[in-house]
């Protein structure tokens, strides 16, 4: 399995509402519609940061997909470039605004 987490920061001029509705309700049900998308999984946060020094992180995207190769294939769909014009509209596109990274390896404690 091949895992993917998004950080996610919202466009400063969606509140939070606005934003949480849209990601939930528009763009997270668009990934049902990909075959090559195993889990998608959006964890809305409040960011408890106790300085101003960065921008607040509004949540996390988890995806999975067979293999790496499944993950490029799902993204070269039609349905994820419709995705991704959602996105453009309510996530920040820059290194502090959407940060993916893979997973290799999930330590449970408890």
């Amino acid at each position: 399995m091949f895992r993917i987490l998004v950080v996610v920061r919202k466009r400063p001029e969606l509140s939070e509402s606005e934003f949480r509705r849209i990601w939930k309700d528009e763009y997270g049900p668009m990934y049902r519609q990909i075959p090559e998308v195993k889990s998608y999984e959006q964890y809305h946060l409040t960011d408890r940061r106790k300085d101003d020094s960065e921008d607040p992180i509004d949540g996390v995207a988890v995806m999975s997909f067979e293999s790496e190769e499944d993950m490029k294939k799902a993204w070269s769909t039609e349905v994820y470039q419709q995705a991704a014009k959602i996105r453009e509209r309510i996530m920040r596109e820059t290194a502090v605004g959407v940060h993916v990274t893979s997973v290799d390896e999930i330590v449970k404690i408890i």
